[in-house]
């Protein structure tokens, strides 16, 4: 059970009962491995084609430390990350979709070459739009868990759990 003293009163202990099912525990596993994939999938994109997303490399590292930052939020049980992360998914996957036929066809005249090849840059985009949907599923499920209810209980009412 996840318990703290109270300030005011330390015979009372807040617990999260929320936090202590199976349920929650698995989803918050996954969600922290889907942010931190998304999070390095991003960086590869990035500088896997550094140099020829036509301004895009500012938003692009902002969004990969947002991935990471809403990772460590998550491994920390903080639940209020959940539906940012969802809405950064949301965006960033529509951005991602959008551009996949763009780097397929970059094979013609006029095209530099891309530190990884353009039509690998393609299918990660591909594979990193599909994250993007896991992520949203994943976090909104997450959500609806409640992992920020909070319970005060009295310490002797705790049944053996250390606090």
């Amino acid at each position: 059970m996840t318990t703290a003293r109270t300030a005011q009163n330390p015979d009372v202990v807040i617990t999260h009962p929320n936090r202590d099912t199976a349920a929650a525990k698995t989803t918050r596993s996954f969600v922290i491995l889907v942010l931190a994939a998304s999070c390095v999938l991003t960086f590869v994109l990035l500088f896997g084609a550094w140099g020829h997303q036509l301004g895009a490399q500012g938003l692009q590292f902002v969004t990969g430390i947002l991935f990471g930052y809403f990772a460590f939020g998550v491994a920390r049980w903080r639940s209020g990350v959940l539906p940012i992360a969802a809405g950064v998914a949301i965006v960033t996957g529509v951005f991602a979709a959008v551009s996949v036929s763009g780097w397929f066809d970059r094979d013609g005249l006029g095209y530099e070459a891309t530190p990884i090849p353009q039509d690998l840059l393609g299918v990660l985009l591909i594979a990193f739009a599909i994250l993007q949907m896991v992520v949203v599923v994943l976090t909104l499920r997450g959500f609806t868990q409640q992992w920020q209810v909070e319970l005060e209980v009295p310490r002797n009412e705790l049944r053996g759990h250390a606090a």
